[in-house]
């Protein structure tokens, strides 16, 4: 609780354990199986399969970052960043609970197998089922779902929700192998999800090899800036087209869909630009829109709030507070752990309701969350 409202963290990450994929991927996979190399300061492993190239980040942007966040997490690297210094790190930042969400995935390569990318998610998601039995009522899991195989995906999605307890689907908002997330070929699986009533939340990851917006930038003059800078905003928008916009949310109207990491300040701007070119060329449309393209959002749709993103006060003049949610991104670079919820409330211009609203209510409506 913070300033007498609870908080609901809708995207708090966790740093994976060095032999999560040793314990719980499938053992058939022999030398593919990830292996970390150890940890680091700021207690992130980097892991490699079979011998072969690290699947993290680059080692400069990681050694960055540690040393930015080094003193204020020594807690958490001292336990391993386990299930009870995630609770602590929420007690510190005045967290009552918080869906729990993966760093790095490392399915995101169109060239892998589809059976191989979806043996690395269910490891971490029968991993992190695990992590969240800690502390059930204030840790709750979202699971990892790969788009490489919509059948394998179905299956793993069911395994999630009907065995693990998840209360929400982290998926990766890029195309792969050609094909978008509102083409047809991936409608099975949004019925799955609908039929369900499990979260759907779409947030992008990091360097992928898929393609992706930030991709095209690295290697250029200040690269990593201008790359970082566009990256998850920029993913989002496209999601949240493709699924306003694209038909899905038209054929799927239980579906709860949130788009996360990315900032919400451009979202009145999109759905102005959406309702435009629908009007204009709606008649051209494969998928006929029964509504504007802004209405699916405000029914079905959630987007989160940086706790320093000032802009969300003119977000909510324009297009109110249903929809927003916020997220601390602890334990990342950029979360400024313990203090993000602070910034949050420093905000001008922002009425209680509204932080109630963003800190409490519309997370426990995207997820369903009712026992806490």
């Amino acid at each position: 609780m913070k300033h007498g409202l609870k908080a609901f963290d809708s995207d708090m990450h966790v740093y994976d354990h060095p032999d999560l994929y040793m314990k719980y991927m499938n053992p058939k996979w022999g030398d593919r199986i990830p292996v970390a190399e150890g940890w680091t300061k700021h207690g992130r492993p980097q892991f490699k399969i079979g011998g072969g190239a690290k699947l993290r980040p680059r080692e400069a942007l990681l050694d960055y970052g540690e040393k930015q966040v080094e003193q204020r997490y020594g807690f958490a690297v001292a336990r391993g960043y386990d299930a009870a210094s995630q609770v602590q790190a929420m007690d510190m930042e005045g967290l009552d609970v918080a869906v729990l969400f993966r760093t790095s995935p490392l399915h995101c390569d169109e060239t892998f197998e589809p059976e191989y990318a979806n043996d690395l998610c269910k490891a971490w998601n029968s991993w992190i089922a695990d992590f969240c039995r800690v502390s059930p009522k204030r840790l709750k899991a979202s699971a990892l779902i790969t788009l490489h195989d919509v059948d394998l995906a179905i299956e793993e999605v069911r395994r999630a929700v009907n065995e693990l307890g998840v209360s929400g689907l982290s998926l990766c908002p890029e195309p792969i192998n050609g094909k978008f997330i509102h083409d047809r070929h991936f409608d099975p699986l949004w019925a799955e999800i609908e039929k369900l009533g499990v979260a759907l939340c779409f947030h992008p990851p990091a360097r992928p090899k898929q393609d992706q917006v930030a991709n095209k930038f690295f290697g250029h003059p200040n690269g990593d800036i201008v790359a970082l800078a566009l990256r998850n905003p920029v993913e989002l928008i496209l999601a949240v087209s493709e699924f306003c916009a694209g038909g899905v949310l038209e054929k799927f109207p239980k579906l709860r869909v949130a788009f996360l990491e990315g900032n919400c300040a451009w979202l009145p701007w999109l759905l102005y630009r959406l309702d435009e070119r629908a009007k204009l060329h709606g008649a051209l449309a494969d998928v006929p829109l029964s509504k504007k393209p802004s209405d699916y959002f405000f029914q079905q749709c959630f987007i989160s709030v940086d706790p320093d993103e000032y802009l969300v006060a003119d977000v909510i003049s324009r297009i109110g507070d249903d929809n927003i949610l916020i997220s601390t991104d602890y334990p990342h670079i950029d979360a400024n752990f313990p203090h993000a919820l602070d910034e949050f409330f420093a905000i001008e211009e922002m009425s209680d309701a509204s932080r109630r609203k963003i800190l409490w209510d519309n997370c426990v409506r995207l997820y369903g969350v009712t026992d806490s």
